[in-house]
């Protein structure tokens, strides 16, 4: 799926912003295995500096010219703490300017207009770059209890995404067929080819 990311987006410099980790070791660990993993891409990687430890040092690194971040999974709250204030400016600065962003969990879920903080109960404003809100591990033709019954939802199941273009264009990338429920009704989402 992530070959099928970077040769959507044409990307040879990636960075990676593991916010939905914990500070320190956690954040390393997740930095570490997303460069790993993706160095064995054939893609350049840096790794963006914890922002809520080197918030001067983030900025830095994002103002490098990347062709896609990196969003990994974790906590969707802390990813959105940390894509909040000047992080998060940059960040949308930057996809304006041609940036592609993947997200993965927390990462697809905070790229949304809406998101769900499992640690809170609740249902929170997102990024706002896709409508809607991402189940990530979804299970085929389950709604979860706290769904508003008329929201889009992104039906992501495992190692399964959906590449949404600039001009809106969707397509389905990876292991199972994702899906979208649009006024209470899923449609899958057509795969490339």
């Amino acid at each position: 799926m992530d070959r099928t990311v970077i040769a959507a987006t044409d990307a040879h410099r990636v960075g990676v912003l593991a916010g939905a980790a914990r500070v320190g070791s956690d954040y390393a660990g997740a930095s570490s295995r997303a460069r790993d993993h993706y160095e064995r891409l054939d893609v350049e990687v840096t790794v963006i500096a914890d922002p809520r430890a080197d918030p001067d040092g983030a900025l830095d690194a994002l103002g490098r010219d990347l062709d896609l971040l990196v969003l990994p999974g974790g906590s969707p709250s802390s990813l959105l703490g940390v894509l909040t204030g000047p992080i998060g400016e940059r960040v949308l600065e930057l996809h304006a300017y041609g940036m592609a962003i993947s997200g993965a969990s927390a990462g697809a879920m905070v790229l949304c207009s809406h998101m769900v903080r499992p640690d809170r109960g609740d249902v929170a404003s997102g990024l706002g770059l896709v409508e809607g809100l991402a189940l990530p591990h979804w299970t085929p033709g389950t709604d979860p209890r706290w769904a508003v019954p008329h929201m889009t939802l992104w039906g992501l199941p495992e190692c399964s995404g959906v590449l949404v273009d600039p001009d809106g264009t969707r397509t389905a990338v990876g292991v199972q067929p994702a899906a979208l429920r649009v006024d209470g009704s899923w449609i899958d989402v057509p795969a490339a080819g």
